[in-house]
This record gives C-alpha cells, structure tokens and sequence, in this order.
C-alpha cells in the first residue's frame, strides 16, 4: 500500500537536528526520510524559476534519462516529462535565475550539507543533480551502476520534494536493506550502451528472488529522502497523470574521493565551493568549450551518440580484458 500521508507511512522521519538516530537508521535500511529540511518559501521560489525560464524554453537541455540534449516533452496537463540534468551546470544566459537558486539554495544548502556529512563523514561533493515535473517512470536500479564514489557503496542521494507528491503520482520507492546487494558489475554482458535493458531486469529478478520490500515514502513540500549508491530503488507506475512530481534528486561523495563513472571510469573533478558544499558542474555551459560539445548534439544527434556509444563499448572492452 503507498501511504497517503506520513501519519500512515511505515518510514520515521527525522529531523536534521537528529543527525546520529538519522545516520544509525540509514546506516541499518539504507535510506532515511528527513522531515522539512527545506521551507515552502525556498520551494516555492524554485518552482516559480522554473515555470518562468524552464518550461517556455523550446531549445534543447541535457536530460537525466538519457544524458542527452533533448527538447521538451510535455504530457496531456503540460508538465515536462524529460526530467533536466545538472541543474548546476545550465546555461546562465538562458537561465539565470533557476541555476542559482537551484545550486545556492537547494543543491549547496548548509542543512543537506550538514545530513551528507553526518553520512559521509566529511563535506559533501555533489558530482549530479536532476529536475522532475511530471510523473515519469524511472526503472529499478542501484545508483552505483552509473556512478558513485571511488570507493564503492559511499555515495549518497537525496530526493527533494519541492511541492507535496500525491500518492497516485508515481512515487519514488526504495528496496530498505538492498544497500547490502552487489549485483553483478557493470561489464560488456549489461553495459548500457547495448546491453541496459539485461541490468534492468538483473534488478527486478533481484527485488522477486530476495523478496525485499518497496516502501514509497510520503513526501511532502520541503521533505528529503536520502539513500545509498548501494540501495535499489525507482519509481511506482503513475497511476493519475493529473498530478505533477516536482522534485530534484542529487548525489554527493566525500569531497577528498574521486568520481567514479560507470564503474570504470575514476575522474578527479574540478568544483565550486558554496558555502560548505563542493559542486561539480558537468558539461557547465556558462564554458564556450561546453556551449561548442552542445552545440554538436544538438545539431547533428546520430553522428555524436553513435560516437559516444561506440566509445563506451571501447572502455567496457578494455575492463573486460
């Protein structure tokens, strides 16, 4: 049953000031829920921004289900169904207001930094950041499959509700006690440029065989739920499309490790430091360089992604010998 109120959800929440009963029940399910970390007035603001500079915006944006640059896609009450990927690196000329207010004020905010490190057990490095409108479906995964620390099973998530999400609106679950998984490693067998969908199904035969629970938390406006690398998770089927799912999804890594991409790839990554936060900006488009890479997607999508995959294929190759 998916709880429609936090009086009928199996999950406690906590408060920030509970740092050490918040890191004991992460550290035990492998997620926790933090109870107002954000007020309405901070999530209010980000959604305005984001009604005013995302939304009318017909050009492309780097989307989080598949890294690429795509145009919006709206569904039938018009929200955006693409979710945006790293909030922190859009291009400041085309939205100022919402890559501010979304890094200053959500991603480097000096409560989450404190929940990170209580987790992490230093300052956080927040290397990835997500913008959701509409209920989309994202499929059962382990985070760390596409990236987390160098030192694996260290990262952590947070998944920010910046309105109240509705019950039937396709509600992000958690698998409690999956932390302690290892699901195989990602190699040529399952790597995502030709394989993805054989590592989807690797997670849903996991979560059957294990008979692990789903628990998809009541979130309302200002709440976070922060889980592991290590933790399966995903999103329930929408089962009313009338309501919207604003939220943005982060993670972060101890600031002194380095990036660790698809399980092969260990970048050392320049950052921003605001406030008490390291944030990595990938492909940041206030860089000519980046708006010049951009500018190639946008225009000519077969050549760079047959290039791009071709590319991933190589480097599984190689972990593979």
């Amino acid at each position: 049953m998916v709880p429609e109120t936090p009086a009928e959800d199996p999950s406690p929440r906590f408060r920030t000031t509970q740092l050490r009963a918040m890191r004991e029940y992460y550290d035990e399910h492998g997620y926790v829920v933090v109870q107002g970390m954000y007020s309405g007035e901070t999530c209010d603001a980000v959604r305005a921004l984001w009604n005013r500079e995302i939304k009318p915006y017909r050009g492309h944006i780097y989307r989080q289900a598949t890294a690429r640059a795509e145009r919006h896609v709206f569904n039938e009450n018009g929200w955006v169904m693409n979710p945006i990927l790293n909030l922190q690196s859009l291009d400041p000329r085309a939205f100022p207001g919402f890559r501010r207010e979304a890094t200053e004020s959500i991603l480097a905010s000096p409560t989450l930094a404190t929940a990170f490190a209580a987790i992490l057990g230093e300052a956080p490095k927040v290397v990835q950041s997500m913008y959701f409108e509409g209920n989309s479906a994202t499929w059962e995964h382990q985070d760390s499959y596409y990236l987390d620390s160098e030192k694996t099973g260290e990262m952590v998530a947070a998944w920010i509700a910046i309105e109240d999400i509705a019950a039937r609106a396709g509600r992000f679950f958690i698998c409690p006690g999956s932390h302690r998984i290892r699901l195989r490693e990602h190699g040529f067998e399952n790597n995502i440029a030709e394989h993805h969908e054989v590592y989807i199904q690797s997670v849903v035969h996991q979560i059957k065989e294990s008979g692990l629970q789903i628990r998809a938390p009541a979130l309302q406006k200002g709440d976070v739920l922060l889980w592991n690398s290590l933790t399966i998770h995903g999103s329930l089927n929408t089962q009313d499309s009338r309501f919207s799912r604003s939220s943005i999804t982060c993670h972060a890594i101890p600031a002194s490790r380095r990036f660790l991409q698809l399980q092969t790839r260990v970048l050392e990554v320049p950052t921003d430091r605001i406030k008490d936060t390291f944030i990595y900006r990938p492909k940041d488009l206030a860089s000519m360089r980046s708006r010049v890479v951009f500018g190639v997607e946008s225009n000519f999508p077969k050549a760079f992604y047959w290039a791009k995959k071709t590319a991933i294929k190589q480097i599984m190759r190689r972990k593979m010998q």
